[in-house]
């Protein structure tokens, strides 16, 4: 039998017995090593030299992949770069990749430290999990056209990466992927974006802008959280979804666009973005989760439209500067601390259909001035709701022919000013 079929025949089998060879290449050729992944296409993948991954000082220097190799009598086609190829390679200087390479496996670069800029060919379709992470000397990427996702992890704490171009097909940002690029300035979306993932730019703290492409519908759960510098976001006209703290802690992030498809606002969202002083809410949004601009302490004001059905508990706690807020007639319930310590809050305006409004929902907002009621029957308050309020100084105004109801329902009765709309 030929000695490649050999191999071959030994890397299909299921079991290799505990004592065999080291090895896990199947030729070598210009101190490259090589696996046969299909026999009727003739095709390779880079491979380690062995099962250790002790390749440390294996791949040095400058290395090219070609596009085809010869071994023995056969002429291969260099299909891929397998997991953990030049795993911990900290001697690799560069890379050129050829042009046949449709996958970048997992762990592939991880570890190269001395690796500065990388072009990954329009051939490649798709880049795995960790591909190069911790290479903490690389400086710029280039992505090809033809990849369609850049999996989980895969330039997680490069901190020298200062700048990414994608080609046009990438859909999807895996979770984590620039997790850590703390040296990242600019990054092009392309409008083929259609997810990105959970902490996928989570503090990358010199990027300064955002805009995001048209047809992204899913921002991740603490996808740009502690990007310290970002001053501006733009999404576009099909995002529907923005996870759990996507940009909590953005301290300078002042203006932000939001589409009309958008349907919910996850917990923590924009928590403590210190600068944010103007945000609309589309009359798409159904919920805004527990937390979600908390601590927006330069909002002024917020009108939540009708097609909202929830706000989460604190959803606006500590807006220091928060003067007026509206929450719209299909809310059913105002949270737990939703409006608490919002200390300079003067005018409410509270929606027909709540029925309830939860303990310290306006804990300390002592500078409240008019509340306007719309709901006929008094909605069930929860304890401790408006602590520190000088029930005197404040105007109610309530539905006209439901003055008797208020003036004996708990809380509201503490009111001294009690007015019906459309009466003098």
């Amino acid at each position: 039998m030929r000695p490649f079929l050999l191999r071959l025949l030994m890397i299909v089998l299921p079991l290799v017995l505990e004592g065999a060879s080291a090895m896990a290449y199947d030729f070598e050729v210009d101190k490259i090593y090589y696996n046969i992944t299909s026999v009727s296409e003739l095709s390779v993948e880079v491979t380690y030299k062995d099962k250790t991954f002790n390749n440390g000082t294996l791949y040095s220097g400058d290395i090219i992949i070609p596009n085809v190799v010869r071994y023995g009598n056969r002429t291969f086609t260099v299909k891929g770069i397998g997991g953990n190829a030049f795993y911990n390679c900290s001697a690799l200087k560069s890379i050129r990749i050829g042009n046949e390479v449709k996958s970048i496996g997992s762990y592939a670069f991880s570890n190269c430290r001395r690796l500065t800029s990388v072009e990954i060919p329009s051939s490649v379709e798709v880049i795995y999990e960790n591909a190069f992470s911790n290479c903490d000397g690389l400086t710029s990427v280039r992505i090809g056209h033809a990849v369609e996702s850049i999996g989980d992890e895969a330039f997680r704490s490069c901190s020298s990466l200062t700048n990414v171009r994608m080609g046009n097909s990438v859909r999807l940002i895996g979770n984590r992927s620039f997790q850590y690029c703390t040296s990242l300035k600019s990054i092009n979306f392309p409008q083929s974006l259609e997810r990105i993932g959970h902490n996928a730019f989570h503090n990358c703290q010199k990027l300064t802008s955002v805009n995001l492409p048209a047809g992204l519908m899913t921002i991740g759960n603490s996808a740009f959280e502690e990007c310290i510098s970002m001053t501006s976001l733009n999404v576009g006209r099909s995002l529907t979804d923005i996870g759990n703290s996507a940009f909590e802690s953005c301290v300078k992030l002042s203006s932000v666009r939001l589409p009309s498809t958008l349907r919910s606002i996850g917990s923590s969202a924009f928590e403590s973005c210190a600068r944010l002083d103007n945000i609309t809410l589309p009359d798409s949004l159904q919920s805004i989760g527990g937390a979600a601009f908390e601590n927006c302490t330069s909002l002024s004001s917020i009108t939540i439209p009708n097609s909202v059905t929830s706000i989460g508990s604190s959803a606006f706690k500590a807006c220091s500067n928060l003067k007026n807020a509206i929450i719209g007639n299909h809310v059913t319930s105002i949270g737990q601390s939703t409006f608490s310590q919002c200390t300079e809050l003067e005018n409410v305006v509270i929606g027909n259909n709540v029925t309830y409004i939860g303990s310290f929902a306006f804990d300390k907002c002592n500078k409240m001035e008019r509340i306007d009621l719309l709901p006929e029957t008094p909605p069930a308050v929860g304890y401790d709701n408006f602590s520190n309020l000088q029930f005197t100084m404040v105007d109610l105004y309530i539905p006209e022919g439901c003055l008797s109801r208020y003036k004996v329902a708990f809380m509201w009765e503490k009111f001294v000013f009690i007015y019906e709309k459309g009466t003098k």
